[in-house]
């Protein structure tokens, strides 16, 4: 190796997943595609963007001998949605992500690991100079919120990239960016006339290389310069199809290959990446990659840095030209431009022999025609309240998304761009204004065109983005004008693949609901009151109130309203809620006030909800079980607080109640007809659960023998308890409990720990160790510099938690 330079390598990950929420509530709903986990957010979270926060490294035993943090050493961008959700949902991760930048750049002169991403991943060559401008000041502001600092570089959605893009990545104050080697044509270095083609992926990935904003005629349009680095293209597709995350050995070797140890100059293995790689497309590619940083290059003199600190030490001496640049521009992901968000180019991800991508034409054609309209209404409305540039007003309306629970953000951005910031219409008016430019942003993320059908669930996400843009913009237009009429004879155009509908029929089938969403939250809160729950319910919807009118023979009579001040939306709405004889409940949603709608109780509460629609034609009707899925869960969370002890305890003494042994269970024949054997079964199974959940308000040896001898017993007996969410109580005060030890490191604290991971143990409860794992290991640092000091005692804790402490 040179000994000049050791072997520079930087791995970047784009860290990045689609706006998925839900535009009428801001939360995403819950997919049943990444069961077991709430959505897909939740599922790569878990995978994925929280183990490369703290990834394992292991002893030949299979045990935990160190927790680091992957972001340390990578070069990373957190597509701008994501890193909100993970601050809001994972903020034990999000808070070592900012660290691990923090680090990086204290130990690269001031470069850290992240760079900022184009907030919604909008392919950039095919948006207005307008929205080009929005997207990359959205970015940077957003990054500016979780980093505390201005990003060097940008990811560009798909390194889709042209003339333009350029020139406002310079304005921005942006410094470089990372693209594939197929998007170069020709290279030069500086002072030289003639230029080399490098266009069949002939150029040299190991330098930087400079673009100047020169126009056709070789003019600079602008002051300054955007340098680029290109990634290694076989080492960079070999972590994802080579499955080079398997072994970092493997994967150290191949780096090393990639560099030219006769060289003097620096070079740098530049390997681009998709960050779900490390974990979610590939299990545990975090532990190779840890491994990879943390022992395998430091013993291989292999040096792990960024793009910025390489930059600055090593400047470009090669100035390069890109493919199409300017033109349409091009990416990595499609070799005719961009034209795979906008034409059937011929790329696609696969599909049925008679499958084509036409339908991509539309989409955007639809969504541009909303586009326009909403433009032009935007100048014309936003010019009558405000004196600041529109275009200026949207661009500083990042200030409030990057953290939308904060009023107090909203009330400062209004203070600073309206004329009356205190006028109440103007202020609903104002966010109404540019959260219908924010939507239509959001209706051209570029998965929506990505993959092989209309009916996917990107362009589908798309399409409800567009329709809540359009729900918006109706009090912005004259009487009659039906702006989703023309969006759905444009989408008509396009014919699905997978059931031959077009275009307007997938828009109706999935991206809207037979029961507005708004409503569907509404009934919720019907339901909870008719439950008697309401005394549990945490409002974590201020927008949404209720009060009980009446009730009589199982129904319930409750109005509820909504107002949305922010921009200006008001409902109200009385409901008539029915349980029937099975327990089905049954909303009947009738709008406004019960004098005006004239509802009433039925005098048969059995009626299905195809009575009960055909009954009250002009109001909604809806199953509770038809509710937002997370609706369902609220309900249950406060149904099981309310009656989960009683009923738990209820079941306990149903043998003694009945005459009936519980012995009988271990009859082979199964002779019990099978509903006495669950009854039976469930007596047990309550006891043990009731035990459990006792054992969580207060420590108690008895009580630990009694699980214990409960236990034995069902498993003598042959059944098969099951303690469905227990395992989450369980972490929930295993959590506090470390928490209290991190304070004041008492014995009887300890006990109590080792006490509960013993009837986890017990009860095969699933809880999450990760976390735990995550929260003791500062102890189990200490523990390893002294084995018997004060930490000794949690030992057994370490040892469930999977931590080498044998050969400590």
């Amino acid at each position: 190796m040179s000994e000049k330079h050791p072997l520079y390598f930087t791995i970047h990950g784009h860290f990045y997943q689609p706006p998925r929420e839900n535009p009428w509530t801001g939360v995403i709903e819950n997919q049943p595609s990444a069961r077991p986990f709430h959505d897909w957010n939740d599922r790569i979270a878990s995978e994925c963007y929280s183990p490369n926060s703290a990834s394992r490294i292991l002893s030949p035993h299979g045990k935990i001998v160190d927790i680091v943090n992957n972001y340390d050493y990578m070069s990373f961008n957190m597509g701008p949605t994501l890193m909100g959700w993970i601050r809001t949902n994972t903020p034990d991760t999000y808070k070592r992500i900012q660290e691990a930048d923090k680090r990086s750049a204290e130990r690269l002169n001031g470069h850290g690991n992240a760079i900022a991403q184009v907030y919604n991943h909008i392919i950039m060559p095919l948006a207005s100079t307008q929205d080009k401008r929005t997207q990359i000041r959205w970015g940077i502001e957003d990054f500016k919120f979780h980093f505390g600092r201005m990003p060097e570089a940008m990811w560009l959605a798909e390194t889709a990239i042209n003339f333009e893009t350029v020139v406002e990545l310079i304005k921005a104050g942006i410094k470089f960016t990372i693209l594939s080697p197929t998007q170069a044509d020709s290279f030069r270095k500086f002072g030289d006339e003639e230029w080399t083609g490098c266009s069949n992926t002939d150029i040299d990935t190991t330098r930087p290389y400079r673009i100047y904003p020169r126009d056709k005629e070789g003019n600079l349009v602008c002051d300054g310069y955007l340098d680029v680095f290109f990634y290694n293209p076989w080492l960079s597709s070999a972590v994802g199809f080579e499955h080079l995350l398997r072994d970092a050995g493997v994967f150290g070797r191949r780096i090393t290959d990639a560099w030219d140890a006769n060289r003097e100059e620096a070079q740098l293995v530049s390997i681009g990446t998709d960050g779900e790689s490390y974990g979610h497309h590939e299990p545990f590619g975090d532990m190779c990659a840890a491994w990879l940083y943390n022992r395998y290059a430091p013993e291989n003199n292999m040096v792990p840095v960024n793009y910025g600190w390489f930059l600055e030490k090593f400047p470009p001496q090669h100035e390069v030209l890109l493919k199409n640049f300017h033109g349409e521009g091009c990416a990595w992901s499609c070799a005719h431009g961009v034209g795979r968000w906008y034409r059937d180019c011929g790329c696609s991800t696969g599909g049925g022999p008679d499958w084509n991508q036409k339908w991509r034409g539309p989409l955007r054609d639809a969504f541009n025609h909303l586009k326009k309209l909403a433009d032009d209404v935007y100048v014309r409305e936003f010019e009558r309240i405000s004196a600041m540039n529109p275009w200026d007003a949207r661009n500083a309306y990042v200030e409030t998304l990057v953290a939308p629970e904060d009023q107090s953000r909203v009330d400062q951005f209004l203070q600073k761009i309206l004329l009356h910031p205190e006028n109440t219409d103007d202020r609903a008016k104002a966010i109404r204004l540019l959260d219908i430019q924010k939507f239509c942003l959001f209706s051209f993320t570029s998965c929506g065109w990505f993959f092989n059908d209309i009916e996917g669930l990107e362009p589908v996400q798309n399409m409800r983005y567009a329709l809540r843009a359009m729900e918006l913009l109706e009090p912005f237009l004259p009487l009659g004008h039906n702006i989703k009429s023309e969006i759905l004879s444009i989408l008509a155009r396009a014919t699905s693949n997978e059931h031959k509908w077009n275009g307007a029929e997938v828009f109706t089938r999935y991206a809207e609901d037979d029961v507005p969403v708004i409503i569907k939250e509404m009934a919720e809160r019907a339901a909870i009151f008719h439950l008697e729950l309401e005394d549990g319910y945490l409002d974590k919807d201020s927008r949404i109130t209720a009060t009980k009118i009446s009730s009589r023979r199982r129904q319930t009579l409750v109005r509820t309203s909504y107002e949305d001040s922010l921009i200006g939306e008001k409902r109200v709405t009385t409901n008539l809620v029915i349980t029937d004889a099975l327990g089905r409940i049954n909303i009947v949603a009738a709008m406004g006030e019960i004098e005006q709608n004239g509802l009433k109780f039925v005098e048969n509460p059995n009626m299905g909800t195809e009575e009960l629609k055909r009954l009250f034609p002009t109001a909604y009707v809806v199953r509770m079980r038809d509710l937002m899925s997370d609706s369902l869960k609220r309900i249950n969370t406060l149904s099981t607080q309310k009656h989960l002890t009683n009923l738990t305890e209820s079941f306990s003494n149903f043998a003694l109640n009945h005459g009936i042994s519980i012995d009988s269970l271990a009859d082979p024949d199964h002779t019990l007809p099978d509903t006495m054997r669950k009854i039976l079964s469930l007596e047990l199974n309550a006891r043990i659960h009731y035990a459990a959940l006792k054992l969580l308000e207060e420590p108690s040896d008895a009580l630990v023998k009694e699980i214990k001898d409960l236990v034995d017993e069902a498993n003598a007996l042959d059944t098969k308890p099951s303690f469905g969410g227990t395992g989450r109580m369980f972490f929930r005060k295993l959590s506090t409990l470390i928490e209290t030890v991190a304070k004041n490191l008492d014995e009887s604290t300890v006990k109590y720990i080792t006490d509960l991971i013993t009837v986890a143990d017990w009860l095969q409860l699933y809880i999450d160790k990760t976390t735990l794992e995550n929260k003791v290991f500062g102890f189990y640092r200490e523990f390893k510099k002294s084995p018997t000091g004060k930490f000794a005692a949690l030992k057994p804790m370490f040892s469930w938690l999977n931590f080498e402490v044998e050969n400590v």
